[in-house]
């Protein structure tokens, strides 16, 4: 069993946007970690958006906040690591601290627990797919990462074109069958206060050249009195985008605000943010 006070050798985690930098590899010999927790304390009262990572050897542990509130810290695999293990653990470390947007913030959060998958291109050619299925995520190449939010660059470096990619998403372990209770259940909920029925049909009819599975033909995508039908055989990568497109497209000609909309206990479940909706 792993003692409370030491972090197991673990892989390095992907790099944080260092676009702004408060500091980058300081070393606990020259700046202790009561320094950088008085400094933390401050900068938190201050409404913090940041994040600290510190390692040292082949151990690191990397926190988060968000708008001041630490979301917590984390080592691989997104293991649980509380901040006096960490200073504890790593006596000698270097540590980095970054300021990010918060949708950069919240989007290293939510993809803790996330291992890198390779992706089916090389860079540049792979960016059309990213736009096209309104990509979320992070993509890692040659020691480069960029963070991307609906298909769009928010922070970071592209990779070197030729250079063979790996992408990391939120919440990946969430299957193509969770993903589609949780839109069943929001676009029941959303029919409830506008007319979606109609102008989701329409934008469904001009989508499906994009989209395949919105064909209204197919019928593996269908919505009825405010039920959504899901094809089970329908896979993840062409179901997400998919949904996302036809419900932004629908919500924009019915001059409907999503952040309008009755929808707070959907909010706070983790497949918000897998399905890409803090984009809308």
């Amino acid at each position: 069993m792993t003692r409370p006070d030491t972090l197991p050798p673990t892989p390095v985690p992907f790099p944080a946007p260092e676009e702004q930098a408060v500091y980058l590899g300081l070393s606990t010999d020259h700046y202790p970690w009561t320094d950088i927790t008085i400094d933390l304390a401050v900068r938190q009262g201050q409404g913090l958006n940041g994040v600290l990572d510190a390692w040292q050897d082949s151990r690191w542990a990397r926190f988060i906040w968000l708008r001041g509130e630490l979301l917590g810290g984390f080592t691989w695999g997104g293991q649980e690591v509380t901040w006096a293990t960490a200073t504890l653990a790593l006596p000698r470390a270097r540590v980095s601290l970054t300021i990010q947007e918060p949708r950069v913030t919240q989007l290293l959060w939510s993809s803790r627990s996330s291992q890198p998958q390779p992706l089916n291109d090389t860079w540049p050619g792979l960016q059309a797919g990213l736009q096209r299925d309104m990509f979320t995520g992070v993509v890692l190449g040659a020691g480069h990462s960029s963070y991307w939010e609906g298909g769009q660059l928010l922070a970071g470096t592209v990779p070197l074109p030729g250079t063979a990619c790996l992408a990391v998403t939120p919440y990946s372990e969430i299957s193509a069958a969770q993903l589609a209770g949780f839109w069943q259940a929001l676009l029941t909920t959303v029919s409830r206060s506008v007319p979606l029925e109609v102008a989701w049909r329409e934008v469904c009819t001009r989508l499906c050249s994009t989209y395949d599975c919105l064909d209204p033909f197919a019928q593996e995508i269908t919505l009825r009195g405010g039920l959504l039908s899901v094809d089970p055989e329908l896979p993840l990568q062409e179901l997400r985008p998919a949904l996302l497109a036809a419900l932004r497209a629908t919500l924009a000609r019915l001059g409907v605000r999503l952040g309008d909309l009755p929808l707070m206990e959907l909010r706070a479940r983790p497949e918000w943010v897998a399905a890409g909706l803090e984009t809308l």
